[in-house]
């Protein structure tokens, strides 16, 4: 993105791909469809991101959502919501006429992609695989750029967009934070978010791909495990079953505030006979006391605060929470604020956003935010 939109006449601009294929973790997004960014108004966003959001307001306001429908379908690209229905970028000036997942219509994240390369080239920037990036320094007014084959690069300007630490397979490794850290700057300590959680004794296997509505899931701090006091987060939506654990969107949410031997609670809000019934079955079998009756209290109990410890959250989460300490940034421009010519944009830095779109939109806004301020020092 941040090629894409800088056009600089009279400097080269080379994008390192440490894997083999460039994009790899967009075209994973949205399980393959991308889901590109929410709808709704830009002014909603900031909750998104948690405490990090007021943080983010400002580039969010500048290139929001509804610009990015815009600059998409400037390109080719028509968007459509998660029912396929066509999403209209002509709308307001907040913000999309839709309250949900924005995808392109074709629902191809290849596209999305394509046209990214394709704007990028036409920019004149090489695009170089399979260069793994393994030390940088600042030297004579110029950041030196260490390869693994042992080669260095010259540039007045760094701008790093090396993700976060999950999937490593796409060169999202964390490698980049290392280096970082290694060069001064303060890194929050990464961790997987967006991610299946594990519990101990899980009696749901059973219920694998059963989803339940308004669950509200409560987790509680370490210090709180067996008081039940001292709530880390509290939050509301869809809950899945998986043959090994807890998934859905209000737990994929949740998960960043999750740590192991912490206690989780799931509140299913609904009377038993509104649960699908092979889950009926097993809440009736787990209140049963040791003459076998079914202990009407403790099944009361079960609908309302059914508890668990953690024993571990999934360490491929869909992004990273941590990484560069937005304190280090200057977020009007992405600069940083200690180090000459070094951008820090995407999912590199310390801010992350709940399922449906959010993280996409942070790459994007933060990604233009930078090109707009290279363009105005070039």
């Amino acid at each position: 993105m941040l090629a894409a939109n800088l056009d600089i006449e009279g400097s080269r601009g080379i994008i390192l791909e440490g894997s083999s294929c460039i994009g790899s973790k967009l075209l994973m997004s949205g399980g393959g469809h991308c889901n590109i960014t929410h709808g709704g108004s830009i002014k909603e966003f900031v909750y998104a991101y948690g405490d990090e959001g007021p943080a983010l307001r400002r580039c969010l306001y500048r290139h929001s959502n509804l610009e990015l429908a815009r600059w998409l379908n400037g390109l080719g690209i028509e968007l459509a919501d998660e029912n396929g229905d066509p999403v209209d970028a002509s709308y307001g000036s907040n913000g999309i006429d839709n309250t949900g997942r924005i995808f392109p219509a074709s629902m191809k994240s290849r596209d999305v992609l394509d046209a990214l390369i394709g704007e990028a080239a036409s920019n004149l920037w090489q695009i170089e695989t399979d260069v793994k990036v393994s030390g940088l320094r600042r030297e004579d007014d110029l950041w030196e750029i260490t390869l693994h084959n042992g080669y260095e690069l010259r540039s007045e300007i760094v701008v790093i967009a090396a993700g976060g630490i999950t999937y490593p397979e796409t060169g999202s490794d964390g490698s980049m934070l290392e280096i970082l850290e290694d060069l001064g700057m303060d890194i929050d300590e990464p961790r997987p978010a967006l991610a299946p959680i594990y519990v101990e004794n899980y009696p749901y296997a059973e219920l694998s791909g059963i989803s339940i509505p308004d669950v509200t899931v409560i987790a509680f701090s370490s210090d709180a495990a067996h008081t039940c006091k001292g709530k880390a987060a509290k939050m509301k939506g869809d809950l899945l079953f998986t043959h090994e654990g807890l998934s859905g969107p209000v737990i994929l949410n949740i998960s960043k505030y999750v740590e192991p031997g912490e206690l989780i609670r799931l509140c299913y809000n609904k009377e038993l006979y509104e649960l699908p019934k092979r889950m009926q079955r097993i809440l009736r079998e787990r209140s049963r006391g040791l003459l076998g009756d079914v202990r009407t209290n403790v099944l009361a109990g079960f609908l309302n605060q059914d508890d668990f410890i953690v024993s571990r959250v999934d360490e491929r989460g869909m992004v990273t929470t941590g990484g560069v300490a937005l304190d280090e940034i200057d977020m009007q421009t992405m600069k940083a604020k200690r180090f000459e010519g070094l951008y820090v944009i995407g999912e590199a830095l310390s801010a992350d956003g709940i399922t449906g779109g959010y993280n996409l939109q942070l790459c994007w806004s933060t990604a233009r935010t930078a090109a707009d301020d290279l363009k105005k020092d070039f």
